[in-house]
Order: C-alpha cells, then structure tokens, then sequence
C-alpha cells in the first residue's frame, strides 16, 4: 500500500499526558491548520502508521508496551517512500540516547522544555525548518536542541 505523506499530520506518542497537551498547546500556537493524532505508547503509534503517514512524529524515548527506539527502528525500516519527520522528544539528556536516537534514524533529538514557553520556541524552530533531505545527512550537533532549558 503506497500511501503518501499527508501534509499537517502530526502524531505525539508520549505516555504522560501532560507533556502531550504542552506539545499539543504548542502546536495549536501555531499559525497552520494541524491534526493531531496522540497515542500512548509504540504499538499504538505502530498501528495506526498502517492507516496515516504523517508529516511529523513526536516521539518519546520512555513508553510502556513498545518505547521509542524500537518504535523509530520499526518507522525507519519501512520502506515506504515518504518517511516522516521523527523527532525524539524526551527528559533524558543522556548523550547515548541522543546518540542511539540518530543512529536509528531520527531527524533530531529534543530534550523536553520545563515551560510552556520554551515549548512554543521549540516547535516554532521545528517548522521553520527545511526537513527535505535525509536524517543521516543532518549534523549531530543539530541534533541537540537543548539550549532552550
């Protein structure tokens, strides 16, 4: 089934719900027509890529049932034409977790704001930015976008 990526579509797969709204607030901030999908873990975000492709994935590293590396490990070994945008979005700082997240693939590694305001400049950043282009190409150091703590 060759599906094409569906402009706008954004999914957040995050187990703690209030990270969720914060993303959720941040992206309905912006000035564009979005729908997003919130699931709760990786399997779920696993099935439902069978029925959508989205532009962007948010995705958390620490989730029940299926976290987020073998979520990404199972996005990016689909080889389906339009991969979507994967961006880690996790507390941890670990530099094996940034390192990990980019190795199987993600197009950058977030470490989660503490205010809403940080939020709204963190996913402003995002959508400016030109994501055509491969997540292997990407320097690492784009990759850390934690200097908005």
């Amino acid at each position: 089934m060759n599906m094409h990526r569906e402009p706008n579509l954004i999914i957040i797969a995050d187990d703690d719900p209030d990270d969720s709204l914060f993303l959720l607030t941040a992206l309905l901030s912006l000035p564009l027509e979005l729908t997003v999908i919130t699931v709760p873990n990786g399997e779920r975000l696993i099935s439902i890529l069978e029925k959508v492709s989205p532009q962007i994935i948010f995705l958390d590293i620490n989730m029940p049932k299926k976290n987020g590396f073998d979520a990404l490990k199972h996005i990016r070994s689909n080889v389906r034409s339009e991969q979507p945008t994967v961006i880690m979005f996790s507390t941890s700082t670990s530099v094996l977790d940034i390192r990990m997240s980019q190795q199987l693939g993600a197009d950058m590694y977030v470490t989660k704001p503490h205010t809403i305001q940080n939020y709204n400049m963190i996913i402003e950043d995002i959508f400016k930015r030109d994501w055509s282009g491969k997540a292997t190409e990407r320097i690492p150091e784009k990759l850390l976008l934690s200097h908005f703590q």
